[in-house]
């Protein structure tokens, strides 16, 4: 690969499989967890505030997700790109590639603003918030909406540095913008060192502060280290071309990821019929479901760019023996993580609510869910991989599978003929069948593209 002088692109087309993979992933388990620590401090620190204020975030959180799902989409279809790019030895291309997709994903991320600071009322009455509830989330969202530029750029530019090889930088920076978080939360919240107490709206202006500056650093660095970006004509005037071979994979990528908090959205809209400690409950433990899975993210993030450079090497031994080690790390952890929340879902419901419905109903999630977190770890590895080959469609099937017509019908019926508790149970076993199915098609599809 002709790279400029101290780039710090790695070729993942030879050398040992699992050392790439465990490499590349450690630095974004850290980042990863930093990055959700986001949620959890804000959570933390929210719960001190009321139970009306944890349950106005279970629906906010339900919303950001939207736009960090269309964030993973284009993620997923520049990762996808440019890893093959790179697998080719091809330097102007991606150039190209990275330069256009993040001028995308500034139009894009300033729609989510404005569409999202004219509908929130109408949303979130949708969504099932109660009227009490609804001004603590207009004081909210109504900083949080401009913040879609600050989430959605470093994103993409960060899946960009995993397509290259290097995770190191961006692990260092999420960590970065979790700690400035996590220091600034309490001062803006509480009113700390003689700033003002802005309480609930003090989380969102923490939030927006550190995001901005995650933004401002990834575009340095893809600027001046990795020297990806260019706003020279010849470079521009390819935005189109760019921009279709990324949505190629981007759109379906989108579609997978915002399947799930639309769905989720219509759960929570199932659950708030049991009330607001309920919807406080959930949010709560799917927060710290996702810091449990942050392991599974991380492998994800980085099996996509692994296959896209092998594939566009034509290293199918490679691919194949990287999906087996990917599906045994993915039970066997998932195995642990089951055991120690089980072992833990009472003290770590304690950590965000005194409220006894609100711990009883989250460690009643933590009992059932993380069962089935092995084949979900799996679910999230084989639609990576779909999208690293270009061919996204199955990842689309297979999380519509899980969360539509699995998940979405079978908790409405739990909900109207059983208890909550039932309805968690359909969630362990929605992601069970999903993992399978995602297993049996990935390897397939691989043993057909290899060369006879």
């Amino acid at each position: 690969m002709a790279t400029t002088r101290n780039s710090p692109r790695v070729d993942l087309t030879t050398g040992p499989v699992h050392k790439h993979l465990i490499r590349m992933a450690l630095p974004m388990v850290i980042g990863l967890m930093a990055n959700m620590s986001f949620t959890f401090v804000d959570l933390f620190y929210i719960g001190m505030l009321g139970t009306d204020e944890l349950a106005a975030m279970g629906f906010i959180s339900r919303m950001a997700m939207i736009v960090i799902s269309a964030s993973i989409g284009l993620s997923a279809g520049i990762s996808s790109v440019l890893a093959r790019a790179a697998g080719n030895k091809d330097d102007e291309e991606i150039k190209c590639l990275a330069t256009n997709t993040l001028l995308f994903t500034v139009i894009l991320s300033l729609t989510f603003t404005v569409v999202g600071l004219l509908t929130i009322d109408p949303l979130f009455t949708a969504m099932g918030a109660e009227e009490k509830i609804l001004p603590l989330i207009r004081e909210y969202v109504t900083i949080w909406y401009l913040s879609p530029i600050f989430i959605m750029v470093p994103m993409t530019g960060g899946a960009a540095m995993r397509a290259l090889g290097d995770t190191g930088l961006q692990g260092k920076l999420m960590l970065f913008s979790a700690l400035a978080n996590a220091v600034l939360d309490p001062i803006l919240i509480f009113g700390l060192i003689g700033f003002p107490e802005l309480g609930f709206q003090g989380a969102a202006i923490a939030s927006l502060i550190t995001r901005f500056i995650s933004f401002a650093a990834i575009i340095y660095f893809l600027t001046y280290r990795f020297h990806v970006l260019s706003f020279e004509k010849t470079t521009l005037s390819n935005f189109l071309p760019s921009i279709k071979r990324t949505l190629h994979v981007g759109i379906p990528a989108t579609g997978t990821n915002m399947v799930i908090p639309i769905v989720a959205a219509i759960i929570i809209s199932i659950i708030a019929r049991y009330g607001s400690d309920a919807v406080a409950a959930t949010n709560v433990a799917t927060t710290i479901e996702a810091l449990s899975l942050v392991l599974f993210f991380a492998l994800s993030s980085v099996v996509g760019p692994f296959l896209g450079q092998n594939i566009g090497a034509g290293n199918f031994d490679r691919i194949e023996e990287c999906i087996k080690k990917v599906a045994i790390f993915c039970l066997v952890w998932g195995g642990l993580m089951a055991v120690l929340l089980g072992l833990l879902a009472n003290t770590l419901a304690g950590l965000f609510s005194d409220d006894p419905k609100i711990t009883s109903l989250t460690s009643s999630y933590l009992y059932v869910v993380p069962a089935s977190y092995g084949l979900y770890g799996i679910v999230m590895s084989a639609n990576a991989m779909f999208n690293s080959i270009g061919k996204p469609m199955p990842g689309v099937v297979i999380s519509a599978l899980r969360v539509f017509f699995l998940q979405l019908p079978l908790v409405y019926a739990a909900s109207r003929f059983y208890d909550l508790e039932t309805a968690f149970m359909v969630i362990s076993v929605s992601n069970m069948i999903a993992g399978i199915v995602g297993f049996l098609w990935i390897s397939r599809t691989i043993r057909n593209l290899k060369p006879l």
